[in-house]
């Protein structure tokens, strides 16, 4: 989309130039130099208008707080361990 309103305008003098050169009629020539002058009067521009001021950023405090590791550890190897013979001699829990 963005491309056709990019080639709009070449193609708007691409055609009024060549039907003004083929028909030879200069008042064609004319009025689409006219449409061109309209299509780049009434394109908006996305520059921005006047002066842009940058807000300041909020002040830094410095806080007492602790810094906590809640992040979940593996169980060690022998733990594990221990855990695995447990379940193997309290056995399965449908045979109960």
């Amino acid at each position: 989309m963005t491309l056709l309103l990019n080639l709009a305008p070449l193609l708007i003098a691409a055609a009024g130039l060549g039907l003004s050169w083929k028909l030879r009629k200069p008042w064609l020539a004319a009025a689409t130099l006219a449409a061109l002058f309209l299509y780049f009067q009434a394109q908006p521009s996305y520059l921005p208008k006047g002066e842009i001021t940058r807000s300041q950023p909020p002040v830094f405090t410095e806080s007492e707080a602790r810094i906590e590791d809640r992040n979940s550890k593996p169980m060690s190897g022998q733990e594990r361990d221990q855990r695995m013979r447990d379940a193997v001699q309290q056995g399965l829990d449908f045979k109960r």
